[in-house]
């Protein structure tokens, strides 16, 4: 079990250490000790049954809890009867793999994971691992042995990789790639996947597609914490999420080389599965469709490219691990949590390295199924949303997400939907062009508002989307106003601090005692942002002099 560097929920820097959270195992006594976990020993069908509890527990108060059943329909004496999910599916349990309090805000948790993330550290390759306790190949290989959950009722099929990292390597440069990608069972030795040229492995497949090669992958299974939030993070094409997770943790990440190929995978894991991946669409098989991420069914029923298993490689009493899939509101998934926070970190990270000043947050909500992203700066010039968003467009991850990307000012908490909306509503002229569209750019082939034939992804490789901006920032272009201390925009209400303490002094004497007021937005508990957005922008005692006027300022102030 992890050790305890400091007391848990006892400030930000609490929690426990991630580089003692080596393997699946190791996060599932965490869990225990936490009240994350609950092992289900009643037995319970594959075919719906998993999906529907997972889904019950997911969509509960504080997102649920951790799952692993133990007791599955057809696979009471298979070589692996247990299934671990719902692992990564709360603020709660994401701050513990990060080792954060399990309290600790969201903000936090981003400005952590945006640190991580930027650091690298090489991992280094073991020459064993407890993974080669058994091997299968040939005849022996029979992937419906694992108990792969048929996790909704029209899901094309048993869909294997749901919380899977993928390995592959650049045939170029040897840099690996690691991403979370839906792989459906299409037979005994067979998996079919959904691939885009767009994503890590879809560009080597695109290499290797020149060249006429077949493409190595290795599914790994049951992982640490770290290993498969880092897979479904959308790092971009020169990162491997391999040095990421060195730079996170502290220490390299220990990898084993596969029994039939030179792929090398981390070694920590419970399963891999090694396959060759043919590029000849006469070896593609049935693939779809599948519960997606936006909340709808996504992907028709179609031939996709497809892995022939040559090996097979676990540890004794392996556990799989799996995810149940689609986001809408009140249905959050792992998958939603991994995205919007890693989002968040990334995007942060990304438009600083592109030069945009005065990025003070960024967040991605869960319910916005990678569609929607907001932006908190401090507006340093005009036109700096055209630039933000310019810059999120230009990312890999955008050809499945930013669709949509709002930029306000830091008086804005862009977790609040109350403050956005006051935002949009008050601060967002269509007419001025605040609400930019981009028309025909690359986008989701998921995405179902997209018409069926513009997302062919044989024929275009992606999708096909019109972008929109949302500038929520104040407009410099209204020029300034002399009454508002030449400023573009009036000054937020506020009170005035001398009142307020005024107030707070005598709020015994008023009888309020037992009634405690609790600011909600950020300029009526920081100082800094209220004479930023508010008293900078009242009249200046000069200028009422000069008109004649003290009906904005009070005489006990002059």
């Amino acid at each position: 079990m992890a050790t305890i560097v400091k007391e848990l929920n006892k400030g930000s820097n609490g929690g426990y250490d991630p580089r003692e959270v080596k393997t699946v195992h190791d996060w599932i006594e965490l869990l225990k000790a936490e009240g994350e976990f609950r092992e289900v020993d009643a037995k319970v069908d594959w075919d719906g049954e998993i999906g529907t509890i997972s889904r019950y527990c997911m969509s509960a108060k504080n997102g649920g809890i951790a799952l692993q059943f133990n007791n599955i329909k057809d696979h009471e004496n298979t070589w692996c009867t247990k299934l671990f999910t719902n692992s990564a599916s709360s603020y709660g349990r994401f701050n513990l793999a990060f080792g954060l309090p399990k309290d600790a805000s969201r903000k936090e948790l981003v400005l952590k994971m945006k640190e991580g993330y930027a650091r690298s550290l090489s991992p280094r390759e073991v020459s064993t691992a407890d993974c080669k306790q058994n091997i299968l190949k040939g005849d022996d290989i029979d992937i419906n042995d694992m108990p792969v959950p048929k996790w909704h009722l029209w899901d094309g099929g048993r869909f294997i990789n749901t919380f899977s990292p993928v390995i592959t390597k650049d045939p170029d440069v040897g840099r690996y790639n690691m991403g979370i990608y839906r792989g459906m069972i299409a037979g005994k030795r067979h998996i079919s996947n959904l691939l885009a040229p767009s994503q890590g492995w879809g560009d080597h497949f695109t290499k290797l597609s020149y060249r006429k090669e077949p493409m190595k992958v290795a599914y790994v299974y049951g992982c640490n914490p770290q290993i498969t939030i880092l897979a479904g993070s959308a790092h971009g094409r020169l990162v491997s999420e391999y040095d990421v997770y060195g730079g996170i943790t502290g220490e390299p990440l220990d990898l084993v080389k596969c029994e039939t190929s030179d792929l090398l995978v981390p070694a920590s894991a419970e399963i891999v599965i090694e396959a060759t991946m043919s590029m000849d669409p006469k070896d593609f098989r049935m693939e779809g469709p599948f519960a997606e991420h936006c909340g709808y069914y996504g992907g028709a029923f179609s031939p996709k490219p497809t892995t022939k298993i040559d090996c097979i490689t676990f540890k004794d009493d392996p556990i799989y691990q799996g995810a149940c899939e689609s986001i809408r509101p009140g249905w959050p998934t792992e998958d939603a949590y991994i995205t919007s926070l890693s989002s968040s970190a990334l995007v942060w990270n990304h438009l600083e390295a592109c030069g945009v000043p005065g990025v003070t947050d960024v967040w991605m909500n869960l319910d916005g199924p990678f569609f929607m992203i907001y932006v908190q700066i401090r507006q340093s010039y005009r036109h700096q949303a055209k630039q933000i968003a310019s810059a999120i467009w230009g990312m890999s991850f955008a050809n499945w997400a930013f669709k949509n990307v709002m930029v306000v000012e830091e008086d804005i908490d862009i977790r609040d939907h109350g403050q956005l909306e006051w935002a949009l509503c008050t601060r967002v002229n269509p007419g001025m062009k605040d609400i930019h569209i981009f028309e025909s750019h690359f986008g989701s082939v998921l995405d179902p508002s997209t018409p069926f034939e513009e997302r062919d992804l044989v024929k275009f490789g992606s999708g096909k989307w019109a972008r929109m901006l949302i500038d929520a920032t104040r407009n410099w272009d209204l020029g300034g106003r002399p009454f508002w201390n030449n400023q573009p925009f009036p000054p937020v209400v506020v009170l005035s601090k001398e009142e307020e303490d005024l107030v707070n002094s005598r709020w015994e004497e008023y009888g309020l005692g037992d009634i405690k007021y609790e600011p909600t937005m950020e300029i009526d508990k920081n100082e800094d942002i209220k004479q930023r957005y508010s008293l900078n922008c009242r009249p200046t005692p000069e200028y009422l002099e000069d008109h004649g006027g003290e009906h904005a300022i009070s005489k006990k102030r002059k």
